[in-house]
C-alpha cells in the first residue's frame, strides 16, 4: 500500500504542488491525500471512497488512473469484504422490528374488520325496514324504455370500438425483480422502443460509481450533490454504487426503488 502512496507523492512533487494545491484540485480533504501517500487507508470514511480518491488523485498528477488502480487492485478487494461485514451487522435486527409491527397490525385489522360487518349489518336492517314504511318502488315503464332503445340506435359511420382506443394507448417502459441480494439487485427490463435510458443522479451528498454499458466499462467517478449522468442502454447495464442512499437510478423516466443500504450494491438492469 505505501507503494501505490509513494507513486503518487513523487508525481505530486514532481509537479511542484502541495497537498493544499491537490486538495483544490480534486476537492478532497487534506486528512485523506496524506493518508493515500502514507498507505492508511482506515482514516477513509468507506474504502469504495479510497479506490475514488485515488483516481481522482492520479488524474491530478497526469497518471493513468485505470491503469494504477488495476495493478494495486488487491490493496481494495480483501478490505472490501470486511467493509461489508461492517454493514452488515444489524439486518436482522432491522427484520424483527419490521415483523413486530406487522404483528401489531394484524391484531389491530381483525377486530376493524368486525366493526365493519356489524356496521354494515346494522345499515343493512335499518335500509330493509325503511324500504317496508314506504312499499316498494314501482318497475320502470319497458315501453318507454324500448322506444329510447329504438331511437338510440347506434351510428356505425362514427363508433369507436374498445379495440381502436386499445391500439392509440403509448407503449411504455416497464422494469421488475428477478434477483436480489444484499449486495445485487438484478431487473428485467421491457422497453418501449429498441433501446432505453438510464439517468444516475446524486440527490444527497456524494456516492462512487463504476458503470458498465453492454458490456463496457463506460464511467467511474465520484459522483456529488446535484450531478447527473445519463445512458443510452441497448441491452444490459450494471451500476456499482458505493453509497445508494445517496443516489437514484431512473429507467425511461420511472424511478427505481430507492435503495436504503449504506454500503456497496450493484443494480443490473438486463432486456
Amino acid at each position: 500500500m505505501n507503494e501505490l502512496g509513494d507513486i503518487l507523492k513523487n508525481a505530486r512533487l514532481k509537479k511542484g504542488m502541495t497537498l493544499d494545491d491537490l486538495q483544490e484540485i480534486t476537492k478532497i480533504r487534506t486528512k485523506y491525500l496524506k493518508a493515500i501517500e502514507d498507505g492508511d487507508f482506515n482514516v477513509m470514511p468507506a474504502l469504495v471512497y479510497a479506490k475514488g480518491f485515488v483516481k481522482s488523485y492520479a488524474e491530478a498528477v497526469g497518471i493513468d488512473p485505470y491503469e494504477l488502480l488495476n495493478k494495486y487492485s488487491y490493496l481494495f478487494e480483501d478490505e472490501k469484504e470486511k467493509e461489508e461485514e461492517r454493514q452488515y451487522v444489524k439486518p436482522d435486527i432491522e427484520e424483527k422490528k419490521a415483523f413486530d409491527i406487522f404483528e401489531a397490525l394484524r391484531k389491530l385489522v381483525k377486530p376493524f374488520i368486525g366493526v365493519i360487518v356489524i356496521c354494515l349489518f346494522a345499515f343493512g336492517i335499518y335500509y330493509m325496514i325503511n324500504q317496508i314504511n314506504r312499499g316498494l318502488a314501482p318497475l320502470p315503464d319497458t315501453t318507454q324504455s324500448s322506444k329510447d332503445t329504438t331511437s338510440k340506435a347506434p351510428d356505425n359511420k362514427n363508433n369507436t370500438t374498445s379495440n381502436d382506443v386499445y391500439n392509440n394507448n403509448v407503449k411504455t417502459t416497464t422494469f421488475s425483480v428477478i434477483n436480489s441480494t444484499k449486495s445485487e439487485v438484478d431487473y428485467k427490463v421491457v422497453p418501449a422502443g429498441d433501446s432505453y435510458k438510464v439517468d444516475l443522479s446524486i440527490p444527497g451528498q456524494k456516492c462512487w460509481v463504476s458503470v458498465k454499458v453492454d458490456g463496457a466499462s463506460t464511467y467511474q467517478y465520484l459522483m456529488t450533490s446535484g450531478m447527473t449522468k445519463t445512458f443510452d442502454v441497448k441491452n444490459n447495464i450494471e451500476i456499482l454504487m458505493g453509497n445508494p442512499p445517496d443516489a437514484k437510478i431512473t429507467v425511461d423516466g420511472q424511478e427505481i426503488p430507492h435503495i436504503d443500504i449504506p454500503a456497496p450494491v450493484t443494480v443490473k438492469l438486463e432486456k
